[in-house]
């Protein structure tokens, strides 16, 4: 299974289509678009910019960031091309993904989508794990204490996200973004865990599933 992650698009269209050129030429199976899909934009607008990204027919698969509207955690697509798993699971392969969209509390409060520690530990407990296989979460907050979640030498993701990635020995990746300044590729446990940086900037990762076997490069839409 090959994976292209962007997050962190903030509305910008040129991103958006230039992720949905690189997964169909790069021979990409999905596409994870984890959070920040606008800038403080409409449900309407999140859509325009997810119809973007599948426009390669690449599957899109994705969850709702901070600065998304709040409608947009249970916001339903109508299509199997784009598939909202915010706070959801689903099987693709051999493989459970699930969704936990927004972040944690943020130092101003002053962003859409936040949610305290306990709130996010109730939101992975909808997770349930099926013996045999894979699991891969996508989180828009990265776990806390991981290279992916340091911003001006504090580390700023989520204790719940880091709890649950030591409770679940069978994950193997975690897709997140949020924190545009932590781009980085690190480990916790067994899971591989990738911050792709943001999209709005032309960033991305390419990340390989084979088997239990995974790998990850970060690499660019546009220069």
């Amino acid at each position: 299974m090959r994976i292209l992650q962007v997050s962190d698009l903030h509305g910008n269209v040129r991103a958006a289509e230039r992720t949905a050129r690189v997964a169909e030429e790069g021979g990409y199976d999905l596409v994870f678009v984890v959070g920040d899909i606008t800038n403080f934009g409409t449900v309407q607008e999140a859509a325009s910019i997810l119809q973007k990204v599948s426009g390669g027919g690449v599957p899109v698969y994705f969850v709702a960031g901070n600065c998304d509207p709040p409608a947009l955690l249970n916001y339903e697509t109508g299509s199997e091309r784009v598939v909202n798993v915010s706070g959801r699971q689903y099987r693709y392969a051999d493989y459970d993904l699930f969704g936990v969209g927004g972040s944690g509390e943020t130092p101003s409060r002053a962003t859409w989508i936040e949610f305290t520690e306990d709130e996010l530990r109730g939101l992975l407990r909808k997770f349930r794990s099926i013996p045999g296989r894979g699991t891969v979460l996508i989180s828009h907050s990265p776990p806390h204490d991981v290279k992916c979640d340091e911003v001006g030498g504090r580390h700023i993701g989520s204790k719940a996200v880091r709890e649950f990635v030591e409770s679940h020995p069978e994950l193997l990746l975690v897709s997140c973004g949020h924190v545009h300044e932590a781009r980085s590729i690190d480990r916790l446990g067994n899971a591989l865990i990738v911050n792709a940086g943001p999209a709005k900037d032309g960033y991305c990762a390419s990340i390989t599933i084979d088997d239990r076997e995974i790998r990850a490069e970060l690499k660019r839409l546009f220069p």
